[in-house]
């Protein structure tokens, strides 16, 4: 077990990002303590005022309840993020069905998410597809990439747009084709419209193109 050590910066951020070159790991893989809001001593706040630095400890977490596949993801991420010069914090959390959320938070998240979030997607299916180039599809795993609450935002936006589509279709009797989307943003789809009484979906095309159609549910031909 690794001890703590000191460092500074003129912001927390700059004090994470010299601890992160020191242990030369993921932010995500350090115990990070802001010795400004959690002093241990007089000497602390004294240092802190007559300075104007903010101040934190750092040590190695015990990463081995990582799961490799995660580890890999991390360092994957970690280099996008170096060749965009782009100023995020890389944090990980772990979602109640297991999936793992790397998070990007800082200054530049728009860089992250992109116009559309064009760029969020494209680091997301870049990432899944290096961690499981060589793995066999009935173990393959999934990484969520996210950054300011870009992905509940979406997921908002995709139940409105099903909900509105379908409300289309139940007038016209006409299916609808919606844009291309990402598998996950499809589920969405077909989740929330799965229990329709007027309403069937099913997708149509081929990776990473395919689109949602919401047909009405008497249109049954074609359904995958």
């Amino acid at each position: 077990m690794s001890e703590y050590l000191e460092f500074s910066g003129k912001t927390y951020e700059e004090a994470i990002s010299k601890a992160v070159d020191y242990f030369k790991v993921h932010e995500s893989g350090l115990v990070i303590e802001r010795i400004t809001d959690n002093p241990s001593n007089i000497l602390d706040i004294v240092k802190s005022k007559k300075t104007g630095e903010v101040f934190i400890r750092a040590k190695l977490k015990d990463q081995q309840n990582y799961p490799e596949y995660l580890v890999n993801a991390l360092k994957i991420v970690e280099n996008i993020v170096k060749n965009l010069e782009a100023n995020v914090n890389i944090l990980v959390k772990k979602e109640d069905n297991e999936d793992y959320v790397i998070n990007l938070e800082g200054e530049d998240k728009g860089l992250i998410i992109g116009k559309y979030g064009n760029n969020i997607n494209a680091i997301q299916n870049y990432v899944n597809f290096i961690i499981n180039k060589n793995t066999p599809k009935d173990k393959r795993v999934y990484i969520i990439i996210d950054s300011d609450n870009y992905r509940e935002n979406r997921k908002k936006k995709l139940i409105e747009l099903a909900i509105k589509t379908a409300k289309k279709v139940q007038l016209t009797k006409k299916p609808i084709t919606l844009p291309p989307m990402l598998s996950f943003e499809r589920k969405i789809i077909h989740m929330t419209l799965k229990d329709h009484h007027y309403v069937t979906t099913y997708s149509i095309g081929e990776n990473p193109y395919k689109s949602v159609v919401v047909a009405p549910l008497l249109d049954t031909n074609n359904l995958a």
